[in-house]
């Protein structure tokens, strides 16, 4: 008998951010699963004994589940954690500490990384402009960007629970997509893609918030800029114990490259979404991705079960 691979999901009109997947994104990505395995796929629904003991049968569970109503997708990881399903995607621990931009801000810190600074006290003008941003969450969405005199009239009413305070930095952005090495041993990444302002301008995030956005892949970048982008994406990835794949944001300054977002579960729509496109541009074909994801949860399945017999005979 084959072993069995779930693919579980929900639709973008039931996850809290309306993030880009649909049932074609899901048939794309589960035609790509080794043939050695039997395969269906799984619409999430409310978290239930009955959800979880469908996904407790299975092999591995492909966690294409970018949360589902009010739950977040960490909170999506913590109840398949919990429940000990067999997901091919970060725990819910360090979901929760890479989408706090807080926190991965004063880890950076602590690692002598640099990130943009999170502003507790605005006490000085110290920069052109400043950004203000969701704490948690991602997709670009309810940012706003002030002067220092705009600022200063809004400061006091800011949640810090809620959103971050930072300066806006000028300079050039990239993304760098992180996954495991082939038979998972390890981690490497995907050529850079930088996202550039269409048309040029100084003010713009990712996406179209402020304006277009384009991605260039195979950017104009030295030896150098290109080795850091990728060391440090490996080091922040693997300092906040994200599994399987990530994807890190930067912008650089000055030479600098400033941590900006990790997105602990890139998404991917074979159209709308960096990961597929990068994996194209680098002419990896999806099947070789899902063989490197298959190939880590194997080595990590196996350490896992060497630590419960040693706990055992202890």
């Amino acid at each position: 008998m084959k072993p069995l691979a779930l693919v579980l999901y929900a639709e973008s009109r039931f996850t809290p951010w309306k993030e880009n997947i649909d049932i074609d994104t899901v048939k794309w990505f589960s035609a790509s699963i080794p043939e050695e395995y039997e395969t269906a796929i799984v619409h999430m629904v409310e978290p239930s004994a009955e959800l979880l003991e469908l996904l407790l049968q299975a092999d591995i569970v492909f966690n294409l589940c970018y949360g589902f109503g009010a739950y977040s997708q960490a909170e999506v990881a913590a109840w398949l954690d919990n429940g000990q399903v067999n997901h091919l995607s970060s725990g819910a621990t360090a979901q929760l500490n890479a989408q706090d931009k807080m926190f991965v801000g004063d880890l950076c810190f602590e690692q002598n990384i640099k990130s943009p600074e999170t502003i507790r006290l605005l006490s000085e003008d110290k920069y052109e402009k400043y950004i203000v941003k969701p704490r948690f969450g991602g997709c670009h969405r309810n940012i706003s960007i002030f002067t220092y005199q705009e600022l200063k009239d809004i400061f006091h009413t800011i949640d810090p629970l809620e959103y971050v305070v930072q300066p806006y930095i000028k300079g050039r952005e990239f993304s760098v997509g992180v996954l495991p090495k082939t038979n998972g041993t390890g981690y490497e990444t995907l050529t850079p893609v930088e996202i550039k302002p269409f048309p040029p301008r100084d003010l713009y995030v990712a996406g179209s918030s402020f304006g277009t956005t384009v991605r260039e892949f195979n950017p104009d970048l030295d030896e150098n800029l290109d080795d850091n982008l990728r060391n440090i994406a490996l080091k922040v990835h693997n300092l906040l114990g994200l599994k399987y794949f990530s994807r890190v944001d930067f912008r650089v300054a000055n030479g600098v490259c400033y941590v900006l977002d990790v997105n602990t579960m890139p998404n991917m729509h074979p159209q709308k979404s960096l990961i597929p496109a990068m994996l194209q541009n680098d002419h990896m074909p999806l099947n070789d991705f899902i063989v490197r994801l298959i190939e880590l949860n194997k080595r990590i399945s196996s350490v896992n079960l060497t630590k419960l017999n040693a706990h055992v005979l202890n």
